[in-house]
């Protein structure tokens, strides 16, 4: 949704300067996201960790699809998804359902009430203001993954054993390498 704008009079303390800064910017906000379209002229968005999301323009549907395997994560983060589109005024919250294909949710996004506002492009400044809000969690989440294969590859001393401490003994432990089929009485 745009910004609601507000006029203020040359008597308001800073008026020349948000003057000048409403010259300096862009009307229209420049976002890069990682997005394909398809043959049939969809939007693919492809900048999420845990999910793709599609923009149907031709139908009005956006519609996710878990990125690998679906999980309750990716549940979580589809609902969130949707819900922050929701909230945000973007799509009907009616509408939101299972899709057609396995462990995929859409939702279907309204005409503009205003011409010169296209539907489409709210779609994708609120799919990137949601992509943007989550980045935080995906790195702290990289940054973790990372971390705990370093502890598990590269051991402290302490988490350690040196080659050649562990005495070697022909057999080990209570079951014989040698021993096979049932023993009586065993079941």
């Amino acid at each position: 949704m745009p910004p609601i704008k507000i006029n203020v009079t040359p008597e308001a303390e800073g008026a020349e300067e948000l003057a000048e800064k409403e010259a300096t910017e862009p009307k229209h906000p420049q976002i890069s996201l990682h997005a394909r379209k398809t043959l049939d002229g969809k939007i693919m968005i492809m900048d999420h960790r845990d999910i793709d999301i599609v923009i149907d323009t031709e139908t009005r549907k956006i519609i996710t699809f878990p990125k690998n395997e679906m999980s309750d994560e990716v549940y979580q983060t589809q609902d969130k998804y949707f819900t922050y589109l929701a909230k945000k005024g973007v799509i009907e919250r009616s509408s939101i359902h299972g899709g057609d294909v396995f462990a995929s949710i859409q939702a279907n996004y309204p005409e503009a009430h205003n011409e010169s506002i296209s539907p489409a492009q709210v779609v994708l400044l609120s799919t990137y203001r949601f992509i943007e809000e989550e980045r935080p969690r995906f790195e702290t989440e990289e940054f973790i993954d990372n971390q705990l294969d370093d502890y598990y590859v590269y051991p402290t001393p302490e988490d350690s054993t040196p080659l050649g401490q562990v005495p070697e003994k022909p057999e080990k432990g209570s079951i014989s390498p040698y021993v096979t089929g049932r023993r009586r009485g065993m079941y």
